[in-house]
């Protein structure tokens, strides 16, 4: 660490890759988080390809704002020529869109021949997913709501939380739902929360208080400088802990979309200009 602050200030020692290897020892996954924003400011990427379950014939990643196709809301992927460039950008023939009503209902995909064709399939009044159909894409688009990717044996998830979703504690249910579909055990289940607003800029309403009313430690409620405000991600963890998840099966990428707002779209701090993020995972 005394070396990568060195380099710095001395061109001669490479500082941030000294850095990255110190952090790495101290809290790998604070350096891989901080590896992964300095990548993105770097190249400024269309589209960020997660690595973790490529092992296991998993693709997942999320699109930024450098996404060439300007996606505003769900239905603008009922569009003919926005699902044609769309599939070509990203890649893929068979997508299912959820509709996305900050609810609780989760789509089973399991039937092959009919979700296995080319094409996009829309799920209305559905925020989560499950499927162990190889080949098709299940796609979450956000704007500082929290998606969250499920990994099971043969089965993957991906489930949208808003914080009326995180009420409804949609993440917990597509967890013991891909746990009961995929007949495994909870050290069987993995979890990557992706893109969301952080809780430095996430300000809410005093009556969160009765929402999410855990105390001390566990609380995502935060108060400072007279504001209340809510961490989604620490909330959507807790949520999963108490299903059984292992706490070191959640990756959290750290990804604040008020923070990172030149690459990722903010509805907060947007409002209606805000285009959307498009998380995607398909089990090859």
């Amino acid at each position: 660490m005394v070396a990568g602050a060195a380099g710095l200030f001395l061109p001669v020692v490479p500082g941030w890759a000294l850095i990255f290897v110190g952090l790495s020892f101290i809290s790998p996954e604070l350096a891989d988080r901080l590896k992964r924003r300095f990548l993105r400011k770097l190249f400024k990427h269309e589209i960020v390809r997660l690595h973790e379950w490529e092992k296991f014939s998993v693709a997942t990643g999320f699109t930024t704002r450098h996404f060439p196709l300007f996606l505003k809301k769900t239905d603008d992927l009922l569009n003919g020529e926005n699902q044609k460039k769309f599939a070509s950008l990203l890649g893929g023939q068979s997508f299912a869109l959820l509709n996305q009503v900050h609810g609780d209902r989760i789509a089973v995909l399991d039937d092959a021949p009919a979700f296995g064709r080319k094409g996009f399939f829309h799920f209305e009044g559905s925020d989560g997913a499950v499927t162990n159909v190889r080949g098709l894409t299940l796609l979450v688009l956000t704007a500082d709501c929290l998606s969250i990717f499920f990994r099971a044996g043969d089965w993957i998830g991906l489930a949208h939380a808003g914080w009326r979703g995180t009420q409804r504690r949609i993440a917990a249910k597509v967890y013991r739902l891909i746990r009961e579909k995929a007949a495994c055990r909870d050290s069987d289940i993995f979890m990557i929360l992706g893109p969301r607003i952080g809780p430095d800029h996430y300000e809410v309403g005093q009556e969160f208080e009765k929402i999410f009313n855990r105390h001390g430690s566990r609380s995502a409620l935060r108060r400072k400088n007279g504001k209340l405000t809510l961490d989604l991600a620490k909330e959507n963890r807790c949520q999963l802990l108490e299903a059984g998840a292992l706490n070191k099966h959640i990756s959290d990428l750290g990804i604040c979309t008020v923070s990172e707002n030149s690459d990722f779209y903010s509805f907060r701090r947007e409002r209606t200009q805000a285009g959307r993020v498009v998380s995607f995972i398909l089990k090859k």
